[in-house]
């Protein structure tokens, strides 16, 4: 009974909880030859973030004395001010623009990486929230730094390799 009143309570425990129900969730999808799409990972790294930073402040500030408070506070800022430029450093280059796409009368989800080269990986298209973990296909068009799906400017981008991939993950064809 007084756990059902301490957990709400303390935002540390509440996204402590949250990061074991993803993880266990992740797993669980695994075995089943699933995944999350892209935009769950972004959003629960955000409700973490923000989690923790909100917990550990909830936790400085009940600090009684004021003396440590005030330091500890301060050592957490310092920490984030340095710790936030690189974590939003790996969130850019992390990054993988994903698209619903059909393509041979097949509904799949494209993830693009196009940062020095750019490859377009296509996994089945379960629903909103999962995708198939296998890759079934995968193209590449060579030097990177765009995105051959959204393609904003209507440029003429050819494939310059396409491999397919059976539901064990072995290749099948390659198209050159």
């Amino acid at each position: 009974m007084k756990i059902k009143k301490i957990i709400p309570r303390i935002i540390l425990l509440d996204t402590l909880l949250y990061i074991l129900i993803i993880i266990s969730l992740h797993f669980l999808l695994s075995c089943f030859k699933l995944m999350f799409r892209e935009w769950i990972y972004i959003v629960s790294a955000l409700i973490i973030v923000t989690g923790l930073i909100v917990g550990i402040m909830q936790l400085l500030l009940k600090i009684n004395k004021r003396i440590i408070k005030g330091v500890l506070i301060s050592i957490f800022i310092i920490f984030l001010l340095l710790v936030m430029p690189l974590m939003c450093l790996f969130a850019v280059f992390r990054y993988l623009p994903e698209h619903v796409v059909e393509r041979d009368g097949k509904k799949y989800v494209a993830y693009v990486n196009g940062f020095l080269r750019t490859y377009v990986y296509y996994y089945d298209y379960k629903n909103f929230i999962v995708s198939g973990k296998q890759k079934k296909i995968e193209e590449y068009y060579g030097k990177g730094g765009f995105d051959p799906i959204k393609n904003k400017f209507g440029n003429e981008r050819n494939v310059e390799s396409t491999i397919y991939y059976d539901e064990n993950g072995e290749i099948v064809t390659i198209n050159e």
